[in-house]
């Protein structure tokens, strides 16, 4: 997986990690959200190896990220070249924070874009659509600010988790936690909101928050134990799933999810269960002869699923690494 990372960075000549490679079409172009989230598995993994290319690697990108920011300190939507500002993707970057010399600025254009009720409703994936993964932009924002240090931004993104958590459902399912209003969610998105929630509480002590996000992970298992141990590529709001695929990319973060709740709480479901998620993928890890996908996972499994079919995407090897790296250590 780690050699297959390194094969999507230089597929671009070094300039970022290549979103994806697909059978018909190769390698796309570079994915600066992406890319900068890897870092940080860069890094770990250059630690755990005691490998200083890898090192040597995420800085090189994170360098490059320096050299793409947008004048207003944002970071682009989609793949190199747009230039359309995004706050998800500027939030994601900055997990990268301690490695770019951009990250004041970004932190700054963040803060600007935030309105008054806690919401970021600019620069958004889907336009005039607000959604609960945005969680996890607010983490970005707090895990920036350890390096930072930027005066109310406690303050700023307290009020920001509070209005999604409002979202939180009777059922313990989350309001808009998909990528588009009313459409069923993949495990990749509930993954991105859940995890937003239990980092964000835990670093702005809202014990309120934490309980409610456990209980919406205790509900996904219950329904993945109702199905026979099987995890939905995708539930909608009522917690019915879609059984015709996997989404491994949601159930590798999955796993990081629940590993982190067992070294919260110590109850050995969730240490069970985030050896379950990711015992469910590992098979699906592809092993032939092309070097382009040697250690690489699809988007889906089968292959033709709904969540990126037909393709390996690079973020879902990066939360594969991250489970590994927790669960197999």
């Amino acid at each position: 997986a780690i050699d297959w990372l390194r094969r999507s960075i230089a597929a671009t000549g070094g300039g970022g990690s290549a979103h994806s490679w697909r059978p018909l079409t190769g390698w796309a172009k570079a994915y600066p959200e992406t890319t900068g989230y890897l870092i940080e598995t860069l890094i770990a993994y250059a630690a755990e190896k005691q490998d200083e290319s890898l090192r040597k690697l995420a800085v090189e990108n994170a360098t490059w990220l320096d050299f793409i920011q947008l004048p207003s300190g944002a970071f682009p939507g989609l793949l190199v070249g747009n230039t359309r500002p995004s706050v998800f993707n500027t939030s994601q970057i900055l997990f990268a924070s301690q490695h770019l010399s951009a990250a004041d600025k970004a932190m700054h254009w963040l803060i600007s874009m935030l309105e008054s009720d806690g919401a970021w409703r600019q620069s958004a994936y889907v336009s005039g659509f607000v959604p609960s993964y945005y969680t996890r932009a607010i983490w970005g924002v707090l895990h920036a600010n350890n390096t930072i240090q930027i005066n109310d931004v406690e303050r700023l993104m307290r009020r920001a988790l509070h209005f999604y958590a409002e979202r939180f459902l009777p059922n313990d399912a989350v309001r808009d936690w998909g990528f588009r209003s009313g459409e069923a969610a993949f495990t990749h998105t509930m993954a991105y909101t859940l995890e937003g929630f239990l980092e964000c509480a835990s670093i702005l002590n809202e014990p309120h928050i934490l309980d409610k996000t456990i209980r919406s992970l205790e509900r996904l298992l219950a329904e993945r134990k109702k199905a026979g141990g099987r995890t939905a590529g995708r539930y909608d709001e009522l917690w019915r799933g879609d059984y015709s695929f996997i989404c491994i990319t949601g159930n590798c973060q999955l796993s990081i999810l629940c590993h982190k709740v067992w070294e919260k709480t110590g109850e050995p479901k969730f240490r069970e269960a985030a050896n379950s998620f990711l015992l469910e993928i590992m098979r699906f890890q592809n092993m032939g002869s092309n070097k382009n996908t040697f250690g690489a996972l699809p988007g889906s499994a089968p292959f033709w699923g709904a969540y990126l079919p037909f393709r390996y995407p690079n973020w879902g090897v990066k939360f594969f690494l991250d489970a590994m790296l927790r669960v197999y250590r």
